[in-house]
């Protein structure tokens, strides 16, 4: 087991049973001050989140397989080092988004990325019910997807139903070894982490912030709101 944990929340206040990386960069607290801003209109919240679901890109795909290779450089030294699956045998990975909002980090994904393969799920938590319980509705995945490596985006873990849906969508229907599967996400929170590091022990989840919890209404604080409406514009 690995948690480490930023200078978001205590680790004390995280018990996840799985794989936890918290990212760790100067960049985003600038980022993360524009997106969480009530003020930030929607085509700079768009141009501040890409920025920021790029890092978080490139730092989920140090998660992937890598094998070592050794380059010649300009000055003809050679020089070791490694490159990840992504780069070397794109048709291996999945990237599979948990739509709507899932579709933002998917777009940096393949702007880093773009022989990656793509899965979409339907997944959307009932408003109407206390707990914010998990529809799906409809799941789309490439063949053999059993044996590739799966990097799920969804940019907001909050209560953690919508991705628990998705990981036993993957790992139970599909088949997809929990170890081969790291999940991306912009914001976390202690409850969601528990809940997914309990039931999906193995997979990896890589989050760019760690906010303090959630409200009785079931929405991370101190949050951004709504990351699909407002990445989406429709507010």
């Amino acid at each position: 087991r690995k948690l480490i944990i930023g200078s978001m929340v205590d680790a004390k206040d995280v018990n996840a049973g799985g794989n936890v990386f918290v990212m760790k960069s100067r960049a985003l607290t600038g980022l993360f001050t524009r997106i969480r801003d009530r003020e930030t209109k929607p085509r700079e919240y768009v141009h501040y989140s890409k920025r920021l679901m790029r890092i978080l890109a490139e730092e989920a795909f140090t998660y992937l397989p890598t094998s070592q290779t050794t380059v010649m450089t300009p000055t003809h030294v050679p020089y070791t080092g490694h490159l990840s699956i992504i780069d070397t045998n794109p048709d291996k990975v999945c990237a599979v988004s948990i739509v709507r909002a899932g579709d933002s980090l998917l777009e940096s994904l393949r702007e880093c990325a773009p022989a990656v393969r793509v899965g979409k799920m339907w997944i959307q938590r009932d408003e109407s019910s206390k707990e914010k319980n998990a529809i799906h509705s409809c799941t789309k995945l490439p063949k053999g997807i059993d044996d590739m490596d799966v990097i799920l985006c969804d940019p907001m873990l909050a209560t953690g139903g919508s991705s628990i849906e998705a990981l036993r969508t993957l790992v139970e229907e599909y088949g997809v070894k929990q170890e081969r599967i790291v999940f991306a996400n912009v914001i976390s929170c202690p409850e969601g982490l528990n809940a997914v590091g309990k039931a999906f022990p193995r997979v990896k989840i890589v989050t760019a912030w760690v906010d303090k919890g959630l409200n009785e209404e079931k929405f991370i604080l101190p949050g951004l709101g709504d990351y699909g409406d407002r990445f989406f514009n429709t507010v």
